[in-house]
């Protein structure tokens, strides 16, 4: 399957990477791996992830309080939001209309 990050997902993704590694040298690469392990194994096992509703799935990163919020579209999956657990939930939502191709 595909993976198509949204670009503010995608943003939210590298702004994590830039404050952890603020915090500490080679945290945000640590960050990203988690982050790129965590959607792998989405990729592999798109529908594992626990449903928020019909379409919205959530991943947990395994070390980093962060979850990968996601829609199974057809043959690809759209990273809608990397969220940390700490941010306004369902603050990602009005980015679902722009997952549909």
């Amino acid at each position: 399957m595909r993976v198509r990050f949204l670009p503010s997902a995608k943003a939210e993704a590298d702004e994590a990477v830039a404050y952890f590694d603020e915090q500490r040298n080679g945290l945000g690469d640590r960050f990203e791996q988690d982050l790129q392990d965590t959607v792998g194994f989405v990729r592999e096992h798109p529908f594992s992830g626990k449903r928020l509703s019909n379409r919205v799935r959530r991943f947990r990163l395994h070390t980093f309080r962060y979850n990968v919020i996601y829609v199974v579209d057809g043959d690809e999956i759209v990273i809608v939001a990397v969220a940390h657990h700490r941010r306004r939930p369902g603050y990602w939502r009005g980015r679902l209309g722009t997952t549909i191709r």
